[in-house]
């Protein structure tokens, strides 16, 4: 890229990484566990945060489209920042439940949004966006590496208080939203603010359904998001099945949370279709050793290649779809997308709840279906992309 695109987008960049510099993430399950929360309490606080990501998935978008992305963001880490701190001085499930709904917030405003202000930045400097996969490779790959060392030091702050990671993770917060409050803005986004709002939001959704092939598309990104999600969400309790000391989840919390992140570095590699399907393959055989394993060395294995695995094909299937997306409701259609694969996340996480209360191994079949129903979704997606 260009020195003037990379000057324009270095706020964007080093806003991503401070909101990604996140302490507490890895020590988030232990913090539930020591106020009473056992793993169906911590599976009916997961279905609250996607309650609340649902219910603001597509009016988040929608503001983004019309008012302003980097206003967006900047709301996005208000968000994360109260919830930390409610988050920290909770005692009891409902404490925590509306902690996890405030960042419902955080998560609904800052989903998609990055990737479409990349997108429209690149259009306005060069007129073309043929470089966004690299774009976006390094946007998320700076997200990881914050993950990544956030949750090394995570663990490691654990071990003397829990408390103090949440706390703590208000000043790289506060950073990231500088960052967000001098981006520029591509003004290509906001030509939608004259739109009424219902023609608007009626656009926003025949944007998403308007073909088949964007449908089986859809359809990819809702399984490998469920498969990401699951895996990122639940990860801590093999740790806590298999006794772990809290050091390991914050080391392998660091890889699992953050390889996720790097996995945007390879989506330049994933121009093939029988790549992305052996990678859908990666997955199945790495969920399977999550079921049937006890060891934690291989636990952390397996979970740290699906977390790279999923992130790579994520960030590739999501780029597709960028490509095929309007300006004006590029954030919009995003959202929908997203909201459309929490709907689906939510019932698969409460069976993952119900049957990780008998047996966490037993829960991880469920990965190893998702990764076959990956593998079909991707085949249709050749047949649909074959003349």
């Amino acid at each position: 890229m260009k020195k003037a695109v990379m000057k324009r987008l270095l706020p964007l960049y080093v806003g991503k990484f401070f909101l990604s510099f996140v302490l507490w993430y890895s020590i988030e399950k232990l913090f539930i566990r020591s106020i009473g929360i056992d793993n169906f309490g911590i599976s009916l606080i997961a279905i609250v945060l996607l309650i609340s990501s649902i219910l603001t998935e597509i009016p988040s978008g929608i503001i983004a489209d019309r008012w302003s992305r980097k206003g967006s963001m900047v709301l996005a880490g208000l968000f994360l920042g109260v919830s930390s701190l409610m988050a920290g001085a909770s005692d009891n499930i409902f404490m925590y439940a509306a902690a996890v709904t405030i960042w419902g917030l955080h998560d609904a405003f800052s989903s998609g949004t990055g990737a479409a202000m990349i997108y429209d930045t690149l259009l306005e400097e060069q007129g073309h966006a043929r470089n966004f996969n690299r774009a976006l490779g390094l946007y998320e790959t700076l997200g990881g590496i914050a993950l990544i060392i956030s949750n090394f030091l995570g663990g490691w702050i654990g071990e003397h208080s829990l408390l103090l990671a949440f706390n703590l993770t208000i000043i790289p917060i506060a950073i990231s939203m500088v960052c967000h409050l001098i981006y520029k803005d591509a003004k290509i986004s906001r030509e939608v603010a004259d739109e009424k709002l219902i023609k608007h939001t009626k656009n926003t959704f025949k944007c998403v359904f308007k073909s088949k092939s964007l449908l089986w598309l859809m359809t990819a990104i809702m399984i490998v998001f469920c498969i990401q999600k699951m895996n990122r969400e639940a990860y801590q309790l093999w740790y806590i099945a298999l006794s772990a000391p809290a050091i390991v989840f914050g080391i392998a919390g660091s890889f699992i949370e953050g390889l996720g992140g790097l996995g945007g570095s390879l989506v330049k590699y994933l121009s093939s279709k029988q790549i992305n399907i052996v990678l859908s393959i990666l997955l199945g055989l790495a969920s399977l050793a999550l079921s049937v394993g006890s060891n934690l060395w291989i636990t952390i294995a397996a979970q740290v290649l699906i977390a790279v695995v999923s992130g790579a094909l994520l960030f590739h299937f999501t780029a597709q779809i960028q490509h095929q997306l309007p300006s004006r409701y590029r954030t919009g259609s995003g959202s929908v997308i997203n909201a459309v694969g929490r709907i689906v996340l939510m019932p698969l996480t409460f069976v993952f709840g119900v049957l990780s209360n008998q047996s966490v191994f037993i829960a991880g079949w469920m990965l190893v279906v998702l990764s076959g129903l990956a593998v079909f979704v991707q085949l249709k997606l050749d047949e649909q992309a074959s003349p």
